[in-house]
């Protein structure tokens, strides 16, 4: 049996540290612009408007952003990125105005999604292929971690001080991340003579799209379509079954139970494939939603957090994993970039779909009815996962010409 690769190396670590920084930053300042902007404005639509236009600016980066990291030292780009991004924190003490502010989100759309595109890439470059589902599992729980404690950060800060300070102290944690990057490296992927020249001859459109990874990519949608039904709603449900904010123990049993998950479901990935994890996950996930819909106090919802962490844990990170496994290594940050795009898509049709049908059934029944996302990524992965298989068999037994 040969010696095990190596995971924790300084490169991966620092990319760690790196991004749960980053991702805490920047959801610091996501739940703190809603907190500010009410003390300006009495208009509530304002602070929605910016969400949205942060998403359409990063959405739209996404796009580009794969075909730009192909063509461009990526520790260059991380570096002229982060800096780029504390510029747009810089730039909120400029002015206060509704309308800047807008502006300012709509740069920062940018800056994230370039950001999130290069820390995925480089942690995926860096991780050893024989144990890429172990190593993208524990940076997946970096950025898990960084995006919780983001909120709760800035909602306990805000209490006490101001939206400037709270900047400024956004202004050091992503200078700490600026420093983290310098000792990156640019782990340029090893291509083989023929493949390198099949992808430089690619028009750059190739790089924006793969259709290796369509379905893992279909499946995250529907994984973040029903997460984005229990983000938005069940602070709502908590008062239609008359338990109030206690509701939020729900998310407290669900991280814990993600991080108890997490620390063993990427060695089972790299053992024994995706097949073992997706199948009970889209199951206890489904599990997880009826029994919330049909919950008429804290144990069920306790019982449903914990089912929901299990899927929570395994679904993102092991389609993750699996879709890196599905294309060259060239392709990375196109498979990133696409499965990034899938994510924001998921988020967005969860929360005005369930939102409209919350609206009809109430929010007890949504939950319920949101379990068939999790059911159509069990049947789809069944169906389509042979295909896939089967088709990287065929690839393995044609001789390369």
């Amino acid at each position: 049996m040969g010696k095990k690769a190596k995971l924790w190396t300084n490169q991966y670590v620092i990319i760690i540290l790196l991004s749960l920084v980053m991702f805490a930053s920047f959801y610091m300042i996501t739940a703190g612009f809603p907190i500010f902007v009410s003390t300006i404005s009495k208009n509530p639509a304002i602070a929605g408007i910016m969400t949205t236009t942060l998403m359409t600016a990063s959405l739209i980066t996404r796009f580009f952003a794969s075909v730009i990291i192909q063509k461009v030292n990526m520790k260059l780009l991380l570096i002229i990125s982060i800096v780029y991004f504390l510029g747009t924190i810089a730039l909120t003490f400029v002015n206060d105005s509704i309308g800047f502010l807008i502006f300012i989100r709509a740069l920062q759309g940018i800056g994230f999604s370039m950001l999130t595109i290069l820390v995925f890439t480089i942690s995926s470059n860096i991780v050893p292929r024989s144990r890429l589902g172990e190593g993208i599992v524990f940076f997946a729980m970096s950025t898990s971690v960084g995006t919780t404690l983001g909120p709760l950060i800035a909602i306990a800060y805000l209490a006490n001080y101001s939206f400037q300070s709270m900047m400024m102290l956004t202004l050091g944690l992503m200078s700490f991340s600026l420093l983290c990057s310098f000792f990156t490296k640019n782990n340029k992927v090893q291509q083989d003579k023929e493949s390198a020249k099949a992808t430089t001859n690619e028009p750059f459109y190739k790089y924006m799209y793969d259709k290796r990874v369509l379905l893992p990519c279909i499946l995250v949608a529907l994984n973040y379509v029903a997460i984005a039904g229990t983000v938005n709603f069940i602070g709502a449900f908590g008062k239609e079954i008359n338990v109030g904010g206690s509701i939020s123990q729900f998310f407290i049993a669900q991280g814990i139970t993600m991080l108890i998950v997490r620390a063993f479901s990427g060695k089972i990935f790299d053992r024994f494939g995706h097949r073992i994890l997706i199948i009970p996950a889209a199951i206890s996930g489904a599990a997880s939603l009826v029994l919330l819909g049909f919950s008429t106090g804290m144990l069920m919802v306790w019982v449903s957090g914990v089912l929901f962490g299990i899927a929570y844990a395994i679904i993102h990170p092991t389609l993750q994993a699996w879709a890196l496994q599905l294309v060259p290594e060239e392709k990375k940050a196109t498979a990133n970039s696409m499965l990034l795009i899938f994510i924001d898509g998921g988020l967005a049709i969860g929360s005005v779909g369930l939102g409209l049908l919350a609206k009809s059934v109430g929010y007890g029944m949504t939950f319920a009815y949101s379990a068939v996302t999790m059911i159509i990524i069990l049947v789809l992965y069944l169906m389509g996962s042979k295909k896939t298989v089967a088709m990287a068999a065929n690839k393995e037994k044609v001789p390369n010409r």
